[in-house]
């Protein structure tokens, strides 16, 4: 293989391929990164039998091939390679050849037939504008679990039917559901749900590159349901489903209301993040709604204490709560709007936050568990 190609393409797209190296290999051949130059292209991919990470990139390939590098290695090469100069890469039997501007790398060769056949891509499903997709897999994925001991905690359901795509995380003690329109490929498509790992999907999907829509492929039929699919921005990945049952929390939503609050954001967060200085992690903050404002408390009359008020208009009884700050504020921040509607109901059931642009059927919903207070 002989190729030349521009040092910011190559390390674009060895950075995109390279999130699919494990860790911790399981054979040595997964340490590699595959690349593959035919036509004028230069395939990069990686495949660690839970995901896989491909693109192409331009190339003067004069002479094709294809070879398996050590791909962590490579990466760190490509990233300290000067920027804006031609890359020449040339292979033989045993090593690949990099030069650069006067700098010059020989990295050993790992043996291609020894590695892994790259899945079957599944059936293509639908579109969704990138942009958002983006921004919803970020304000679910606050609220997956990090217990690996219980998996299907630590996913994302996506959810497609009927012209919407739903998403949605949970840890048990937080809740985050996020819907927003979706393009299937043919009308009157059938209902496709799937359990992605949430630190997977948000890695990918941030990281897809830019471009206007996100493809998402996932096969109709669920007995071959084992993969989903993204691509945009000429980069692709899969990745392999979780098993499992996805908790059923419509009816979290259904409590009845007695209080509803609004509030703006940023004054909000900056006064937790104050007030919550004189906590430890396990604290609960304590926050009293009152007509015309919130007041927030931490701490007792044996330690350290803070308070704060703030604005806030308040439709109902009056009620104080507690919550764990760091939820709490993930869920603020997560809402990414002005204005926070926060819906009550009573100190020891789920309270809502969502944003006041559609209070009635709000597109992205953040349940929290209150947090009892010792007296």
């Amino acid at each position: 293989m002989k190729i030349r190609i521009e040092r910011d393409q190559l390390a674009d797209g060895i950075a995109w391929a390279a999130r699919a190296l494990p860790a911790r290999p399981a054979v040595p051949v997964l340490a590699g990164l595959r690349l593959d130059a035919a036509g004028e292209r230069l395939a990069i991919s990686a495949y660690d039998y839970e995901l896989a990470a491909d693109v192409a990139v331009a190339a003067d390939v004069r002479e094709p091939g294809n070879v398996l590098v050590p791909g962590r290695l490579l990466a760190e090469i490509s990233r300290a390679l000067p920027r804006r100069q031609p890359v020449e890469i040339t292979t033989d039997e045993t090593k690949a050849r990099l030069a650069c501007a006067g700098s010059y790398f020989a990295l050993p060769l790992l043996p291609t037939a020894d590695y892994p056949s790259t899945p079957r891509i599944p059936d293509l499903a639908g579109a969704v504008t990138a942009a958002d997709f983006a921004e919803a897999v970020a304000q679910v994925a606050v609220a997956a679990g990090q217990d690996e001991s219980v998996p299907v905690l630590t996913s994302i359901r996506v959810h497609m039917a009927d012209g919407a795509l739903v998403l949605a995380a949970t840890d048990r003690y937080r809740l985050a559901v996020r819907r927003l329109p979706w393009h299937p490929t043919a009308a009157n498509d059938v209902a496709r749900t799937a359990l992605v790992r949430a630190k997977v999907l948000a890695d990918v999907v941030k990281n897809l590159g830019a471009g206007e829509d996100v493809r998402l492929a996932l096969d109709a039929a669920a007995d071959r349901r084992e993969l989903i699919g993204l691509a945009g921005g000429g980069r692709h990945a899969t990745s392999r489903l979780l098993s499992g049952q996805f908790p059923k929390y419509e009816r979290l939503f259904a409590n009845e209301t007695t209080a509803v609050a609004t509030v703006e954001t940023t004054p909000l967060i900056e006064a937790l993040r104050r007030v919550s200085l004189v906590l430890d992690r396990s604290t609960p903050i304590r926050l009293a709604f009152r007509a015309g404002s919130l007041k927030i408390e931490a701490g007792t009359d044996d330690e350290a204490e803070a308070a704060e008020s703030v604005a806030a208009t308040l439709e109902g009884a009056p009620i104080s709560v507690a919550f764990k700050p760091s939820h709490l504020l993930d869920g603020l921040t997560a809402l990414r709007s002005e204005t926070t509607r926060i819906v009550l109901s009573t100190p020891t059931t789920p309270t809502v936050l969502t944003d006041t642009n559609n209070p009635e059927d709000p597109d992205y919903r953040y349940l929290l568990m209150p947090m009892r207070v010792v007296a």
